[in-house]
């Protein structure tokens, strides 16, 4: 890949990253946090994109986002109310921009007349004039200037004076300023003429172009930049507002700003060398671009005079860069050393406690590492694991005494080789953050198809869990989401009638449960109509018209393939694939999922997942002469059952009974084909499992070896699908241990001694 194939490549991995601040900046507004910063950061994520968008002459994603960026700068200046209207044409926006992106990055066509329509909305907010008059002006412009690309802008500098004729000379500052753009602010679609306007309604400005270094005809580059404006501002606002004009240009110019001092101020020379000196001895801190902070400018002359003696302010989280003559002596921060942005926890700390926020309590640097090379990493770490197993077990095997210093020093391997395990896999473990962000944009768009009122909360989003797990809960989310607002809640008419709040709630949930990442979707919809549930799944031929099911075995009927509530088929619903698709995606990730409804309340749908599909924590047990490894996290508890406590049921179906109650006792050897002849059941160890919706099962088994961490190998990816065996792995002899599916060999098992296990169960009682 060529350097300017990286270039681009990172400025769409960061474009994902603006994108999703942008929506959740758009979604806080939308829920009543309109604060300065939230407002600024969207605005930035806009800004950013469409810079990066104009250095590759991505031109459609500019247009877009020149327009959306002129609206937002309407709200951050409070021209413009967020009212709901607004952040709902905003949100689309944000959508629009997104497939831009996307169309940008993969290739296609955007949907034109979507975004048209977008726009003329955004303009619309804004009164439309300004965006439409520099569009045209740029088209008329064109015309004439052949094969020269240059737009040349006229600039009225006697409308960009004004608005301080009549200002009143008390309180007022006069600022000289230099403005020398870079080439490179106006190849990232920005515009000179907009900074000094902007620049120009602080006060009573005096500007002047500077036309020395402007080449002859033959010699212009039109893509290059040969202009300084040199601006005298009398105004009453202060430096850092005056800074904040230059805030997004301030690295593509050169830039001074000095504030001249009234005649008779009592602060004088003294004052601005202690400012000066205070600079240079670095008690200021110098900050990097954009979000981080910065220390303030000093006050102006008439607010009073400064002591040399006296601390300099506490820095706030929005003051504006340092002077380029400052600013450019430290050196320009590396791309991938300092974030682009600080994360809120920083600077609230940073913040609360008043110190500047330096480089020591920043967010920590990070760096941008190719998958595949996390993911050779761990296969050589999972290999390290399997080495170590097998040269310890080979060691004692020999006869080696645990107390000598060999026995001690691999003891020690084995706990610096877990170290470097878990650490490996906190590489890859990332919060769900990533998954629940794109919920908030699929939830509107059900929300309008369906026409419903929802209000869409989420919980547990930093969770952390294994990339590969998250990478696939992306489908069963999405369904069971749809599912939620499409059938779990009801029209807004229907829950008024009910005596509901017209908006209906979903919540999306992520929390870490012993071992295991359990994700909850529940809403306060009308719940689960079972008569209706098990009327179409009899309909379907699902189920026998006889069938006795209980509420739970009633529930689990919308798994089943071709199942659906829909009366017809839908843009979302109808064809019976999306609950099915949930199930199978669940239990490929070795999950599971369950339903708890309540009708008229609402329902609650449970997945639960492993941590990492790459390493589990296993029991090895012996089962005929086949070794397997069980789950840790499905195991409860380990028996061995007394003869009076084994009772047989048709046949070859046992159950045993566990203090009060009777389970299912599953020969797991007779299960896997390992062996024809039942387990003896009294020489043999018992294992209590918790499997699928709850179900408790004791597998039996001849031996258990011991309790070890396995690393997991794709049998289906080696070998191929096998009934009833999630994965295998490979233990210290050398030797393959098959991974037991604790799900699919309680419930092939049940379907023969569930009958048995109730009667057993109601003798007892």
């Amino acid at each position: 890949m060529d350097a300017m194939a990286e270039i681009r490549q990172t400025f769409f991995e960061e474009c994902a990253e603006q994108l999703a601040e942008l929506e959740a900046g758009l979604l806080a507004i939308e829920n009543g946090e309109a604060d300065s910063d939230t407002v600024n950061a969207v605005f930035r994520a806009v800004h950013s994109i469409k810079g990066g968008a104009g250095a590759f002459s991505l031109d459609d994603l500019v247009r877009f986002a020149h327009i959306f960026e002129t609206t937002l700068d309407e709200l951050r200046s409070n021209r413009l109310e967020a009212t709901d209207t607004v952040i709902k044409v905003m949100l689309r926006s944000g959508d629009a921009l997104a497939d831009l992106v996307t169309v940008a990055r993969d290739g296609g066509v955007a949907d034109a007349a979507r975004n048209d329509g977008l726009a003329a909305e955004l303009k619309a907010l804004v009164g439309g004039g300004a965006v439409e008059t520099e569009d045209a002006a740029g088209e008329d412009d064109n015309q004439g200037m052949g094969d020269l690309d240059f737009v040349p802008i006229a600039v009225d500098l006697d409308d960009l004076l004004g608005g301080g004729d009549d200002a009143d000379d008390d309180g007022e500052t006069v600022f000289q300023i230099s403005f020398k753009p870079h080439e490179g602010l106006y190849s990232k679609a920005n515009e000179a003429a907009v900074v000094l306007r902007d620049l120009c309604k602080l006060g009573e400005a005096e500007v002047t172009c500077d036309t020395s270094e402007l080449p002859q005809l033959q010699d212009l580059d039109p893509e290059s930049a040969y202009l300084t404006w040199n601006i005298e501002l009398r105004t009453s606002a202060t430096e850092e507002a005056v800074r904040e004009i230059f805030e997004f240009v301030e690295w593509d110019c050169d830039l001074t700003i000095e504030a001249d001092t009234p005649e008779g101020d009592a602060g004088g020379f003294d004052s601005d060398l202690a400012e000066i000196l205070a600079r240079i001895r670095g008690d200021v801190p110098a900050e990097a671009p954009e979000e981080i902070a910065e220390a303030p400018e000093a006050a102006a002359p008439d607010a009073g005079p400064v002591a040399a003696d006296e601390a300099p302010a506490a820095p706030v989280a929005t003051a504006t860069p340092e002077p380029a003559s400052v600013a450019a002596a430290a050196p320009a921060p590396a791309v991938n050393a300092v974030p682009k942005a600080m994360p809120s926890e920083a600077r609230a700390a940073s913040e609360s406690d008043g110190k500047p926020a330096t480089a020591t309590t920043a967010a920590a640097q990070t760096i941008r590492v190719d998958l595949e090379r996390v993911d050779r990493l761990i296969d050589l770490v999972g290999e390290l694991v399997i080495h170590q197993v097998m040269l310890s077990q080979r060691a004692y095997q020999a006869g080696l005494a645990r107390t000598s210093e060999l026995a001690v020093g691999l003891d020690e391997l084995e706990q610096l080789t877990r170290g470097i395990q878990d650490s490996v896999m906190a590489i890859r473990a990332q919060p769900v953050k990533s998954v629940f962000q794109r919920l908030p944009r699929l939830a509107r768009e059900v929300a309008e198809i369906s026409g419903k009122t929802v209000r869409l909360v989420t919980e547990g989003e930093w969770t952390e869990v294994d990339k590969t797990v998250i990478e696939r809960l992306a489908d069963p989310l999405t369904h069971m989401l749809r599912n939620a607002i499409d059938h779990g809640l009801e029209k807004p008419d229907v829950r008024l009638a009910a005596g509901k709040p017209a908006e209906g709630v979903v919540k999306v949930a992520a929390m870490h449960r012993s071992g295991r990442i359990v994700i909850e979707i529940t809403d306060d919809g009308a719940g689960i109509n079972r008569p209706k549930v098990q009327e179409i799944a009899v309909s379907k031929g699902l189920v026998p018209a006889d069938a006795n099911l209980t509420n739970e075995e009633i529930d689990n009927l919308i798994f089943a393939p071709g199942f659906s509530t829909a009366s017809s088929v839908s843009e979302l619903s109808g064809r019976g694939v999306g609950m099915d698709v949930v199930k199978r995606s669940i239990q490929a990730l070795g999950g599971r999922v369950s339903i708890t409804s309540e009708p008229g309340k609402g329902s609650i749908f449970t997945m639960s997942l492993p941590l990492t599909l790459a390493v589990l924590d296993g029991m090895i047990v012996s089962v005929g002469d086949q070794t397997v490894v069980v789950p840790l996290t499905a195991i409860i508890e380990t028996l061995q059952p007394k003869p009076e406590e084994v009772k047989s049921f048709g046949g070859d179906a046992r159950l045993v009974k566990v203090r009060d109650s009777f389970l299912p006792l599953v020969d797991v050897g007779r299960e896997l084909g390992f062996t024809d002849q039942p387990t003896d059941a009294t020489g043999g160890v018992a294992i209590l499992v918790e499997a699928e919706k709850g179900l408790r099962s004791a597998l039996l088994v001849d031996a258990i070896q011991g309790q070890r961490q396995v690393v997991i190998k794709s049998l289906e990816t080696n070998y191929g699908n096998v009934p009833g065996i999630a994965a295998a792995t490979i233990l210290g002899d050398g030797r393959v241990a098959l991974i037991l599916d604790v799900d699919t060999v309680v419930a092939t098992s049940r379907g023969d001694i569930a009958f048995a296990s109730n009667a057993m169960q109601q003798a007892a009682e």
